[in-house]
């Protein structure tokens, strides 16, 4: 049987080194959850990008008139060509054609346009410029970027050498 004097439990050292590594556990799986929330957070942003710019090469087809898309630091906006009447005149004038959406995200856009500064989708539904659009980040997202062609818009990741290559 073993010593009577003995009983059963766990000493107060036992009891601290378990609390420490516990401690060690969850502070690595808060970091974990950071940068996988971080990584899904992009992703999300670079999809709703896309699904923004989509958006506005359908309505510049739809409608038969242009449709533009302004980026900025921390976002962009959309609008619709309603200057003149009823078909617009072709180009961006912020404060007469009607903003259809204004984006706020999280992480920086950089923006890689040849061609001008801002997107223009015509009636046909080509595109004004090309490049791509990404979201500055640390975190390893599967996309963080969208290019922009002239007949075609694809979600892709940065490779570091100024081009966005499609998943």
């Amino acid at each position: 049987m073993g010593d009577p004097r003995r009983r059963g439990g766990f000493t107060v050292i036992e009891a601290l080194i378990v609390l420490a590594i516990l401690g060690i556990v969850a502070v690595l799986a808060v970091d974990t959850f950071r940068g996988i929330t971080e990584k899904y957070r992009v992703e999300g942003e670079t999809k709703q990008m896309y699904a923004d710019l989509m958006n506005a090469r359908g309505r510049a087809l739809q409608r038969n008139r242009a449709s533009f898309v302004q980026v900025e630091a921390f976002g962009y906006s959309t609008y619709e060509d309603t200057f003149n009447p009823p078909d617009g005149n072709g180009s961006l004038d912020n404060t007469t054609d009607a903003r259809i959406a204004g984006v706020t995200i999280r992480h920086e856009v950089i923006a890689a346009l040849a061609g001008g500064s801002h997107i223009t989708f015509r009636r046909d539904g080509t595109a004004s410029v090309t490049g791509h659009l990404r979201l500055l980040s640390t975190a390893r997202p599967d996309y963080d970027c969208v290019g922009i062609g002239t007949t075609r818009l694809h979600l892709g990741l940065f490779n570091g050498t100024n081009a966005c290559v499609e998943k």
